[in-house]
């Protein structure tokens, strides 16, 4: 008879938006960002674990649901500008004899709107530990290629073939770049954004502004003076702060892991 009272007990820290290992478990498993590998399951759990030290997650379970699907959930307790992080990382077989690596980050707190992305640098930390010929690239990749002498050029990969490389840009426009005249390739992680710097940036900005154009009141009194200075500084963070948010939240860096050509 205890048994409903204990599960309510289980649930509290997700109904109280707090991520869990159980939560991280229990999510669908098309969820996250996708990269296709080209190595052994035991080759890119072993490529996980170490990913996960590197980027000082701490491993929480590890569970296989299936012969062919490890699942890792890795965690990061929070700290001063953080409220923590959770990891899953989920390996699976993929067609074409290749294998499929989803992982999914969440905040500490489900309702951090600030929380960033940790899956691409998880990914190209993996990549670094891989030999070339795990990386691909494959079909449906989004890839950055340098040919000699000219400007980057992005575009999804539409074919390979032993000295070629076709990128896709719509119906019937297409890119052939020739493997041997490229300076440079790299593939795409993901990308993630920059929301906690932008607000602490604008919090700063605005309680400089706030401060100095509150100090320019008429009032006499130095205790009155201080007062509206002090507002100022205030209203100006908190203003700042939400306006560098959204503007952080617009701009994105990608992550690119760079493939052996030559």
């Amino acid at each position: 008879m205890q048994l409903p009272k204990w599960s309510s007990l289980a649930l509290l820290p997700t109904l109280t938006g707090c991520a869990t290992v159980g939560m991280m478990k229990e999510l669908p498993p098309d969820v996250g960002r996708l990269a296709v590998y080209a190595a052994p399951p035991d080759t890119l759990v072993a490529a996980a674990e170490e990913a996960i030290v590197q980027q000082h997650l701490r491993l929480a379970d590890t569970s296989w649901p299936d012969a062919d699907t490890r699942v890792m959930i890795a965690s990061r307790p929070p700290g001063l500008f953080s409220n923590g992080e959770y990891v899953r990382v989920r390996i699976s077989r993929d067609r074409g004899g290749l294998m499929a690596v989803r992982i999914v980050s969440k905040s500490g707190y489900l309702l951090d709107w600030g929380h960033r992305d940790g899956a691409p640098h998880l990914f190209e930390e993996m990549d670094t530990r891989l030999s070339a010929a795990a990386l691909g690239p494959w079909p449906g990749l989004r890839v950055r290629a340098t040919p000699r002498g000219a400007s980057p050029i992005i575009g999804t990969v539409a074919r390979v073939t032993a000295d070629t490389l076709v990128l896709g840009g719509g119906i019937g426009n297409t890119t052939v770049l020739k493997i041997s005249a490229l300076d440079g390739l790299a593939v795409s992680r993901g990308s993630y954004r920059h929301v906690r710097e932008g607000a602490l940036i604008g919090a700063l900005v605005g309680a400089l502004i706030g401060g100095v154009l509150g100090g320019q009141s008429e009032e006499t009194s130095s205790y009155y003076q201080g007062l509206n200075v002090f507002a100022g500084v205030l209203v100006g963070a908190a203003a700042g702060g939400v306006v560098g948010g959204v503007a952080g939240a617009s701009v994105r860096t990608e992550v690119w892991s760079p493939l052996p050509i030559h």
